[in-house]
C-alpha cells in the first residue's frame, strides 16, 4: 500500500493548507522521467517518515491550477508545508539522502 496520497485542487485546502501537520506536496507528470525516477525514492522515504509528514502527489496535467498556485516551473517540484504555510520548495529529482536532509532540516 502506498503512503503517498493523490491530491487535486479540490482537496488542497482541507488536506494541506488548513492543516497543522507537515505535508510534502510533490508535483509530477506521467511524461516526466525525473518524476518516475523520484517515485520509488519518495515511496521509501514517505514510509520511513509516515509519523512525521504526510506526502501528497499532484498530477500537474490533472490539476494545472494548483501547479500554477504552487509556482511550479518544472517537474518534479517538491513543496514542503509546515502549519499550512509553504516552508520551502525544491525542483528536480532528489536522491534519498537529499530528500531526507530536506525533511530533517525542516521537521
Amino acid at each position: 500500500m502506498s503512503t503517498i496520497i493523490d491530491l487535486d485542487e479540490n482537496r488542497f485546502e482541507q488536506d494541506v493548507a488548513d492543516k497543522h501537520e507537515p505535508a510534502l506536496v510533490v508535483l509530477t507528470a506521467d511524461w516526466c522521467r525525473p518524476c518516475r525516477a523520484l517515485m520509488p525514492v519518495l515511496e521509501d522515504v514517505a514510509g520511513d517518515y509516515a509519523e512525521r509528514v504526510k506526502v501528497y502527489r499532484v498530477d500537474i496535467n490533472a490539476s494545472p491550477g494548483l501547479a500554477t498556485r504552487l509556482g511550479a516551473r518544472g517537474v518534479p517540484t517538491l513543496c514542503l508545508f509546515i502549519d499550512g504555510t509553504l516552508e520551502t520548495t525544491r525542483v528536480g529529482a532528489l536522491s534519498r539522502v537529499q530528500l531526507e536532509q530536506l525533511l530533517d532540516e525542516h521537521l
